[in-house]
């Protein structure tokens, strides 16, 4: 168990609205966090991010220097959901 890290579960949704996804899970292993995705309905898309733990992961546009994203986040898409429309 690695306790730099965790792993979450977020569910993602293809709408226009920010924020489209959100959290549903918080492993410290990335092997029960894969278990808990198969067992999860597919008929929505998710991602599992890896995220430190009592670190700061921000990214600042170099340019800018406003608050833009996260940076050197791991992160892996589960698209279950086919998108028709």
């Amino acid at each position: 168990m690695n306790e730099d890290f965790a792993w979450v579960i977020f569910v993602t949704e293809n709408t226009g609205h920010f924020p489209n996804f959100y959290p549903i899970g918080l492993y410290t292993a990335r092997e029960r966090a894969i278990e808990e995705l198969n067992a999860l309905p597919k008929d929505m898309n998710y991602q599992l991010l890896r995220l430190p733990i009592n670190r700061m992961f921000p990214y600042y546009h170099k340019k800018n220097g406003k608050l833009v994203g996260m940076d050197a986040i791991y992160h892996e898409h589960f698209h279950f959901k086919e998108d028709v429309e």
